[in-house]
């Protein structure tokens, strides 16, 4: 499910059509991408059906919720002193083949420690720097590195960052949690539907899998993944069966402007614009008069595109 959104080609694409001043994201997938648009004086409501990324975006780019406090980082964390049975361990069948002893122990220990932090925010900052740590052991394994940090030091150091990177996001920023069925659509400058392709995978995604598995409290990472699927199942783009994109015109009508933003590795632009571009632009014809589409050269060695298909009156 790669997606390199660019967003301030995004914000540069449509300002020359019209101003934004509010962005609707009927659906996000991960909070990554709305980094920089966090840190813009728009207002930002972004849906998320995934609730283990729903939190990621609570923690990581609302500014309300503040930094983890000292008594925190004091109170919970800890260094382990003596291993844990590793058969009372949720997440023993991840030993050797994803991560090691001592960081399983860690694992098991900081989502159970979470549970006595009595503020339901600082919980979830807690919980959502593990998905960085995880990201980190699983970024060094994969390079056949070694994490020479211990779990308690990049825990800190984790926690640290999330309190430097929340600073100055002060931008009016509203998060659901809920399926795409159940989102109702509101008057903003601009709609935004990042879209995403069923055969898509990477290691951001085997992190999301990982953490969805953890934040859930068990070690089944293809029970994360069809769960994962499961919430995005009215959004994943397939070529290999008709497209229906009746929601997505339902939930941009009443946006001023409505985008659609995609990556493509490996296939021609031209597929995409017969087989992606033109059933939007007829879903989308009653909406809107115009419509325009770019397309940024990522690699040209292996056809890797970004691409805007932009609807305007």
């Amino acid at each position: 499910m790669m997606l390199r959104l660019q967003s301030s080609w995004l914000l540069e694409s449509v300002a020359e059509i019209s101003s934004v001043d509010s962005v609707f994201f009927p659906f996000i997938h991960r909070f990554s991408v709305l980094n920089w648009l966090s840190r813009r004086e728009i207002s930002l409501h972004v849906n998320s059906p995934i609730d283990s990324q729903a939190m990621l975006v609570r923690s990581w780019l609302d500014g309300s919720v503040g930094k983890f406090s000292e008594k925190n980082i004091h109170k919970f964390n800890q260094v382990i002193q003596r291993p844990f049975d590793i058969e009372l361990n949720p997440f023993k069948s991840w030993k050797d083949r994803i991560f090691t002893t001592q960081q399983l122990d860690y694992l098991f220990y900081w989502r159970e420690a979470a549970y006595e932090i009595e503020d339901e925010k600082q919980r979830e900052i807690f919980w959502a720097t593990v998905y960085q740590i995880i990201s980190y052991w699983l970024s060094m394994k994969n390079a056949g590195l070694e994490a020479n940090l211990q779990p308690a030091e990049i825990m800190k150091l984790t926690l640290d960052s999330h309190g430097r990177f929340i600073v100055g996001r002060d931008g009016s920023l509203h998060i659901t949690c809920l399926p795409l069925d159940e989102v109702a659509p509101g008057h903003s400058s601009l709609a935004v539907f990042p879209l995403l392709f069923e055969d898509d995978d990477g290691s951001e995604n085997e992190a999301q899998s990982i953490f969805h598995a953890w934040f859930h409290g068990h070690a089944d990472q293809e029970q994360a993944r069809r769960d994962i699927k499961h919430a995005l199942r009215r959004y994943l783009i397939s070529f290999d069966r008709p497209r229906d994109f009746s929601l997505h015109a339902k939930l941009a009508a009443l946006a001023d402007v409505t985008v659609f933003a995609w990556s493509g590795l490996s296939l021609p632009p031209r597929l995409y614009e017969q087989e992606l571009v033109r059933p939007l632009r007829e879903a989308f014809s009653g909406l809107y008069k115009k419509s325009g589409l770019s397309l940024k050269a990522v690699d040209k060695s292996n056809d890797a595109y970004d691409y805007l298909l932009i609807f305007f009156n």
